[in-house]
């Protein structure tokens, strides 16, 4: 057995770090100011041997679980299943927000997004809850309409069954266009139950025609619909 005894090792013009083509084996433990390069197998920091503690720069670093006091995230953060937290001051969600045990508003205004379409219903039966969930046409509708709520994964996904939604739609409102029935996922749900006990059978004279409907999921693709017409013209 062959052994080095070196207060330094450098390489051969004095000016750099000497080459390991083949590797180099250390049984001992090896102390680094700085790494650079490719990782296989377990890192600790001096400031702590159980976490990554000090570790900086950008790599990708893959793990099975993330514990940590705080965090921030200059980019986007994806969650591929469910996201759990608490104590959160703000959320901003372009789908539908579910929340186990309420959801209280405290300070500030409170605003819900909508939906304004330069143009009737009847020519833009695709109500996609991604935009909203009150959509407002601006044209004045001239024929009855049956429009279709979905969204980019489906209401029969976006809901669980017991979970509900309100869906409003204000059209510019004519008598000859109104609405009886809506879909949902492009599927037909049948006769809705009326506020009033009746269907509409024809729209506003002038105004705003307002519809809202409360969604709820009762089975897998099974829904009741409890509709209400409104109107609001100008006095």
């Amino acid at each position: 057995m062959s052994r080095i005894r070196a207060d330094r090792i450098v390489d051969r013009a004095a000016t750099g770090a000497p080459l390991f083509p083949n590797g180099a084996v250390v049984t001992g433990v090896a102390t680094a100011t700085t790494f650079s390069g490719a990782l296989s197998g377990n890192a600790t920091s001096a400031t702590s041997a159980t976490s990554a503690a000090g570790l900086t720069g950008t790599p990708n670093i893959s793990v099975g679980s993330v514990n940590g006091t705080t965090g921030t995230f200059s980019g986007n953060v994806s969650v591929g299943g469910t996201l759990t937290y608490e104590d959160v001051t703000n959320v901003d969600s372009v789908g539908i927000v579910t929340a186990q045990s309420g959801a209280h508003f405290n300070g500030g205004a409170l605003r819900e997004k909508i939906n304004i379409v330069s143009g009737k219903l009847s020519a833009n039966l695709d109500i996609n809850l991604d935009n909203g969930m009150v959509h407002y046409f601006t044209t004045t509708e001239d024929a009855q309409s049956i429009p279709n709520i979905k969204s980019s994964v489906g209401i029969n996904t976006e809901l669980a069954v017991g979970d509900t939604a309100s869906v409003t739609i204000i059209t510019t409102a004519a008598a000859a266009g109104y609405g009886t029935t809506i879909k949902i996922d492009g599927e037909d749900t049948g006769a809705l139950n009326w506020v009033g006990g009746t269907e509409p059978s024809t729209g506003g004279s002038s105004g705003l025609d307002i519809y809202s409907y409360q969604i709820i999921k009762t089975a897998n693709e099974t829904f009741t619909v409890i509709g209400n017409l409104t109107n609001a013209a100008s006095a």
